[in-house]
């Protein structure tokens, strides 16, 4: 046996052992934050009947994880992975490319998703659906390279005491703008008309909004929104800065 024919059968034998490699060994190319219960399939296509993304305070349920794994990408040394996610009704999906500098660049995030999961996050109490949809985001060291794509909140409403207080349909544009990224909030309808910029350049952010229409006279809402904005001719002004 000649040693072209050796290194052919060892390749092959390579390609035989990783093509049948387990769909558990997936888990070395997520983040260390989401973990992956019951998995089922191969490491190129595979699926797990639970997703956990572990938050600081606790976790948050994913649900129904599928993929797929590119043996290209791996070839490139630019791993990419496909992700679908399904829970309760909740959808996400994008493309997760890993570069060899560190970088993350996920290419044609899809997530629609009950706005109340921002509760776990932050103590707002909203309901509606948010739909968000990005062509790409590169991230790297946690923080935010670029970002194209919009977020659009459907039938948002505030929840007061005396009941839920209907506000409207919003849409967040964002994209790059030299060294920060820069959203533009407008509203599609609704009874708030909410209008203004989010603008994020390294570790600040700031959002100016003009609010104004016929909710701005609930009372309950009212109150709620001196606590963040100052009243004005038209409704109120919203400015706040700070450090992500």
């Amino acid at each position: 046996m000649t040693r072209r024919t050796t290194l052919i059968l060892l390749g092959l034998l390579v390609c035989f052992f990783v093509g049948q490699a387990p769909a558990r060994l997936v888990g070395v190319l997520l983040p260390e934050r989401l973990a992956l219960d019951a998995v089922s399939g191969s490491l190129w296509t595979g699926k797990a009947a639970r997703g956990v993304f572990k938050l600081d305070g606790g976790s948050l349920i994913l649900g129904r994880v599928s993929w797929h794994l590119s043996p290209l990408s791996l070839v490139l040394l630019q791993p990419t992975i496909t992700i679908s996610v399904d829970w309760g009704g909740q959808q996400l999906a994008g493309a997760v490319t890993r570069k060899l500098a560190g970088t993350v660049v996920v290419r044609d995030f899809y997530a629609s998703f009950d706005s109340g999961l921002v509760r776990q996050f932050l103590p707002l109490y909203i309901g509606g659906r948010v739909i968000a949809d990005f062509s790409e985001i590169a991230i790297a060291s946690n923080q935010v390279l670029s970002l194209e794509g919009e977020l659009v909140w459907e039938g948002a409403v505030w929840a007061a005491a005396a009941g839920d207080v209907p506000l409207g349909d919003y849409q967040l544009v964002v994209s790059d703008n030299k060294d920060a990224l820069q959203g533009r909030v407008t509203t599609l309808s609704g009874a708030l008309i909410a209008a203004g910029d989010v603008v994020v350049a390294a570790s600040n952010y700031k959002i100016d909004l003009d609010l104004s229409g016929p909710a701005t006279r609930d009372p309950e809402l009212a109150n709620a929104l001196q606590l963040l904005a100052v009243p004005s001719a038209t409704g109120f002004d919203m400015v706040i800065e700070g450090r992500l």
